[in-house]
């Protein structure tokens, strides 16, 4: 820790800044009050966790190389560990210049590297057992002594001598393997096992441990079970041994590609996604898909939903990700329908409605995909060429954050199939195209929303205001419908593609649903007219005119319900027609039914026997047929991971005048103090004793403010789990607080909090 303190007291404005900026969890709410407070914060191990994710595996490497020689050496003994030669130089300054920009590892006055205090204490680095430092306090009295009397000329008296005497011995190879090779055999095949085989033996009474531990060669852990001490193994691995350093990582093969193809391919694509989003909504809008108990979508609607669009199940489902994470749907009473934000999407021009989308993929609710989205988005922006291998691409990104995405060789496979999947979803977003970046892309990851709006412009082509109508009484449209346009064609055709280019076809059936909407016949063609690249159609004309014509020849008002006629014998057919007998109807005079139905009922019954009648209000009027619109609110996003929302420049400047972080106001005694935190202080010291000082005071004053706060939490059955936790209230030796994991209030046991970060 004293090492760390130096070190960011050396620190100028410029180093520190960037060290915050690298750190920013260091830093972040409620900030460090002094550089050694911030140097504890980089010390915790939660932060080094954190540092680690975005560590390279060659950085991994050497952080365990280092842990394996202590965590304390020269970078001339660290480099011969891991056999750097000429080819690799460059690549192993990298790499220690990325763990000394995250002060994962650091420098000391002599000159020699430095690991952050949580790296030493791996388990087993490079296979090897603990420290010696740790094995030979052990030793006590006449052990210590029968140890010392092989290997040291003069022991000394004193313990504490005699033990770095001990020490020194045994830290150095040529004396070890000189030691052991004076061993007998038995001796020699055991710690050589165990050097290469892993550090610990349960065979603890045998002639050879017995032996092994007598000369010092050995640490009893257990009452069963002993362990070769790290220094030891290093030796007997011999003078030519090489820890594993990946200095090459993966490099996919990337070939150059036109701006133009990208665009092109791009835009394309967005056209397509923006449709079908659009007829998600109008689908949802007409016909609410619905939920199970759990609330996850019905395989019966899914695949409802799926004939409907005329998309695979699996793309319903991706759509359906991609809009309720947008807000555009949301479910109300087991029903998924559109929602406020969904009607303002449709009023706004294609490039507005693409942002919307590429803000909710983006930050997606889920954390691991959103940083595997920006690591892919970071890498093709970096490399600037069209990458077709994904299995390569996800080679290269697990080699630069193998904790994060491939913490184990079988998670190669996964990282591979989450990749194609990220890789799928940007290409549908137009964000990759051609196996590149985008622009899109590259203002997504520069984080600048007027570069985002400006590239999206250029990506999707404006609004289409006019559709060209054809004899065979369909409409086109070459490009993304204008708001206007579409509510006016779905209003009087029904849409039968969307993509690139739309297509809506007239029908019987869906002129009289215009006609029912209140539209007149002449007002429906002078709207279809001035719309139209050319004249309308005969046919189109001819089929409006037909059903004009028919529309209305029977009349439903709502007294009752009454059904009138001008034509006697249609009302003498209906009384006679086997599908209406269910209306019960009778004639109150001529040209007069009344049905024992509703108007809406009554209007189904006739309808779906194949008549045309047209409702009526009450005073005699055309009756509008609008269905209500019910609207869902977008679902609230889950936390994500932490944003460490940090002003490093400003912190560093407050840290290096070691100016108090929050100013001390000065108040008159008469004036009674606050007894709460002296209470949550004195009980969170006491009861949350896994908490640091640190992870104290940080709870404390989530306590008294209220903000929220990320704990790891031990449940009563020893679960694990990560919260974000707010408005928490001091109760007895718990706190009660709103948690968002669970979206409810819980409370929590102090002694049960392990660990305390910013949220």
């Amino acid at each position: 820790m004293d090492q760390l303190v130096a070190h960011v007291r050396g620190l100028d404005r410029a180093a520190l800044a960037s060290l915050l900026a690298a750190r920013p969890d260091a830093a972040a709410w409620p900030e460090p009050r002094s550089l050694p407070e911030l140097a504890e914060r980089l010390s915790a191990a939660h932060s080094v966790q954190r540092a680690l994710a975005r560590v390279s595996r060659a950085g991994l490497q050497v952080a365990e190389a280092m842990a394996a020689l202590g965590g304390l050496a020269s970078e001339a003994r660290l480099a011969q560990l891991l056999d750097v030669d000429a080819t690799r130089s460059a690549l192993f300054g990298e790499t220690l210049a990325q763990l000394r920009e995250l002060a994962l590892l650091i420098g000391d006055d002599d000159q020699n590297l430095v690991l952050a205090a949580p790296l030493r204490l791996l388990a087993e680095p490079l296979g090897l057992g603990v420290r010696l430092t740790d094995a030979l306090p052990l030793l006590i009295g006449d052990r210590l002594r029968a140890v010392a009397q092989g290997l040291v000329d003069r022991p000394a008296k004193r313990k504490a001598e005699l033990l770095g005497q001990v020490r020194d011995a045994l830290a150095d190879p040529e004396a070890v393997r000189a030691w052991v090779d004076s061993a007998s055999p038995n001796v020699q095949r055991l710690l050589r096992s165990l050097a290469w085989n892993g550090p610990r033996s349960d065979a603890f009474r045998s002639a050879a441990v017995d032996e092994a531990f007598e000369r010092g060669l050995l640490s009893r852990i257990s009452w069963d079970q002993v362990e070769l001490p790290g220094e030891i193994g290093l030796a007997l691995r011999g003078p030519d041994y090489r820890a594993p350093f990946s200095a090459e990582p993966p490099s996919p093969v990337a070939g150059p590609v036109a701006e133009a193809d990208v665009i092109a391919a791009g835009t394309a694509a967005v056209t397509q996604t923006l449709a079908d989003v659009g007829r998600l909504l109008d689908l949802c809008d007409r016909t609410p898909l619905l939920t199970t108990k759990t609330g996850r979508i019905a395989v019966r609607e899914l695949r409802r939903a799926a004939k409907a669009l005329g998309l695979a199940d699996d793309g319903v489902d991706r759509l359906l990700a991609l809009t309720v994470g947008s807000g555009l749907l949301g479910t109300i009473e087991g029903e998924i329908m559109p929602t406020e934000t969904a009607d303002a999407w449709r009023e706004a021009g294609p490039a507005a409605r693409l942002a919307t989308l590429l803000a909710g993929w983006w930050s997606g609710p889920r954390v691991a995909e959103s940083e595997l989205r920006r690591r892919v988005l970071t890498y093709l922006t970096d490399v600037g060429a069209g990458v077709d291998d994904v299995e390569a691409l996800a080679a290269v990104l697990a080699w630069r954050a193998p904790i994060e995405l491939a913490p184990t060789p079988a998670d190669q496979e996964t990282v591979v199939a989450r990749t194609l999947a990220v890789v799928g979803e940007a290409e549908r977003l137009g964000v990759v195209a051609c196996g590149a970046a985008t622009p899109l892309a590259r203002a997504l990851v520069a984080g600048d929303p007027d570069r985002l709006a400006e590239a999206a412009e250029v990506l999707v082509p404006p609004l289409v205001t006019t559709a060209t109508f054809q004899s065979d009484l369909s409409a086109v449209v070459a490009g993304v419908p204008a708001p206007a346009l579409a509510t006016l064609l779905d209003g009087a055709a029904e849409r039968e593609a969307s993509g690139a280019a739309s297509t809506w076809r007239f029908s019987a059936a869906s002129v009289r649903a215009a006609l029912d909407a209140g539209f007149e016949p002449d007002a429906l063609l002078t709207a279809l007219g001035g719309v139209a690249t050319n004249a309308l159609p005969q046919a189109l004309e001819y089929l409006v005119r037909d059903v004009a014509r028919r529309h209305g020849q029977l009349r439903v008002a709502p007294a009752g319900c009454v059904i009138s006629a001008d034509d006697p014998a249609l009302i003498a057919e209906l009384i006679a027609t086997k599908a209406l007998a269910g209306l019960r109807l009778r004639a109150v005079a001529p040209g007069v039914l009344v049905s024992a139905a509703d108007p809406d009922g009554t209007l189904a019954a006739l309808r779906d026997a194949g008549y045309a009648p047209a409702g009526l209000t009450e005073s005699g009027g055309a009756r509008i047929e609008r269905r209500a619109r019910r609207r869902a609110t977008a679902p609230a996003a889950p936390p994500g991971a932490p944003a460490f929302a940090v002003d490093a420049e400003a912190v560093a400047d407050r840290l290096l005048s070691e100016a108090p972080v929050v100013p001390v106001v000065a108040l008159p005694l008469p004036l009674p103090l606050p007894r709460v935190a002296e209470g949550a202080e004195h009980v969170v010291a006491r009861q949350a004793w896994a908490l640091s000082d640190l992870e104290q005071a940080a709870l404390v004053e989530a306590i008294e403010t209220g903000a929220p706060v990320r704990i790891d939490y031990v449940s009563a059955t020893g679960a694990s789990t990560t919260r974000v936790i707010e408005n928490a209230e001091l109760t007895g030796d718990a706190v009660t607080a709103f948690c968002r994991l669970r979206t409810a209030e819980r409370m929590f046991i102090l002694s049960r909090i392990r660990a305390v970060t910013p949220a």
